[in-house]
C-alpha cells in the first residue's frame, strides 16, 4: 500500500458512546472547499450590490420619465392654449384685412379719379372734440417716442429715421392689430413691427433692438411695442405710415394734432371726404347702440 504522508490529511475526531470516530480529508480538498466557499461568498455580495445599483438606476430612470410625460405634458396644454389664441388672432386680422378691402371701394383714388361734389362735401367743422379724439385714437399720428425727446427727423423716399437713444420706447401711433414681426435683422428694416389700423392705415416701426408684442395681437395707442435699436451702427429708429400700401405726407402725420387738425387733409391719396363721411356715419351708429343699450339696461 502507498503510504500517505499524514500531513496531507485533515483528521476529524467524533467522540460519542460508541466510541471514538474519526474521519480524514486531504488538505488538497479542504482548500478547494474554502476558496469555493469564499468565491461564492464574493459572488455573493457583488451581485447583491449589482442588484442594488440597477434598483437605484431603475428609480432614477422612472422618476426621469415621470417628469419627462409631466412636463410634455404641461407644454402640450400650453401649446394646445396658443394655437387657440393665434387663432382667434388671425379671425380677427382676417376681418379687419377684409374690411379694408371692402372700404378700398370707397376710399381709394388709385384706379379712378374722383371728381368733388360740392354738394356732399363733408364739413370738418361738424365733427365734435370726442369725434375728433377718436379719429386720432384710430389713424396714426404724432411721434412713435415720447414728445419731450427733441430729435431731428431725416425724411427719406418712403418712411423717416430718427437718431433715437438706444433702447428708446416706442410706442403705437393708433390702435390697431400686429400684422407682422421680424424678430430677426432684415437687411433694410432690422427687426421690425408692421401694425394695421382703421380705414386702410398701417405703420411701420423699423431699426428695433427688442419687439415687445406677437404678431395678431392687438394694440392700443401709446402702448409699448418694442424700443429703439441701431441701423448701420447708428442709435437709429425708422418709422413709415401707410394708406392702402401707397405713401402718404409723412411729415403732416407726425404733426397731426387736435390743435392742427386739418394739416392732413390736403393729402391726395387719401379721399378724406369719403373717409370723414364714413367715419361719421359709424360714429352714428357707434352712439346709437350706446344710447339703446343705456335704455335696455334702466
Amino acid at each position: 500500500m502507498k503510504n500517505i504522508n499524514i500531513k496531507d490529511k485533515f483528521i476529524i475526531s467524533i467522540v460519542d458512546n460508541n466510541g471514538i470516530r474519526q474521519f480524514s480529508i486531504h488538505r488538497l480538498i479542504k482548500k478547494v472547499l474554502l476558496y469555493s466557499l469564499a468565491f461564492i461568498i464574493i459572488i455573493a455580495i457583488v451581485v447583491f450590490f449589482t442588484i442594488k445599483f440597477l434598483a437605484n438606476e431603475l428609480k432614477n430612470i422612472q422618476n426621469y420619465k415621470d417628469d419627462t410625460i409631466e412636463k410634455y405634458i404641461d407644454i402640450y396644454n400650453k401649446n394646445q392654449n396658443l394655437a387657440q389664441q393665434v387663432d382667434i388672432s388671425q379671425n380677427i386680422l382676417d376681418e379687419i384685412n377684409q374690411k379694408m378691402i371692402d372700404l378700398e371701394d370707397i376710399i381709394s383714388m388709385k384706379n379712378a379719379i374722383v371728381e368733388p361734389d360740392n354738394s356732399n362735401l363733408f364739413n370738418i367743422d361738424l365733427l365734435t372734440l370726442g369725434q375728433r379724439e377718436a379719429m386720432l385714437k384710430i389713424l396714426p399720428n404724432a411721434l412713435p417716442f415720447d414728445n419731450s425727446l427733441d430729435l431731428e427727423p431725416t425724411f427719406l423716399k418712403s418712411g423717416v429715421t430718427f437718431n433715437t437713444p438706444l433702447n428708446t420706447p416706442i410706442y403705437a401711433t393708433a390702435d390697431g392689430i400686429i400684422d407682422l414681426t421680424r424678430d430677426n435683422d432684415t437687411k433694410t428694416l432690422g427687426r421690425f413691427v408692421k401694425i394695421v389700423h382703421s380705414f386702410g392705415f398701417t405703420s411701420i416701426y423699423g431699426n428695433l433692438s427688442k419687439i415687445s408684442v406677437q404678431r395678431g395681437g392687438i394694440v392700443k395707442k401709446g402702448q409699448i411695442i418694442g424700443y429703439s435699436g441701431k441701423s448701420n451702427n447708428k442709435e437709429s429708429l425708422f418709422y413709415d405710415i401707410r394708406f392702402l400700401g401707397s405713401e402718404v405726407n409723412l411729415q403732416n402725420f407726425i404733426v397731426w394734432n387736435l390743435n392742427n387738425f386739418e394739416v392732413v387733409m390736403d393729402d391726395s391719396i387719401i379721399d378724406w371726404n369719403s373717409l370723414l363721411w364714413t367715419f361719421s356715419d359709424i360714429m352714428q351708429i357707434s352712439n346709437h347702440k350706446i344710447f339703446n343699450q343705456a335704455n335696455l339696461e334702466k
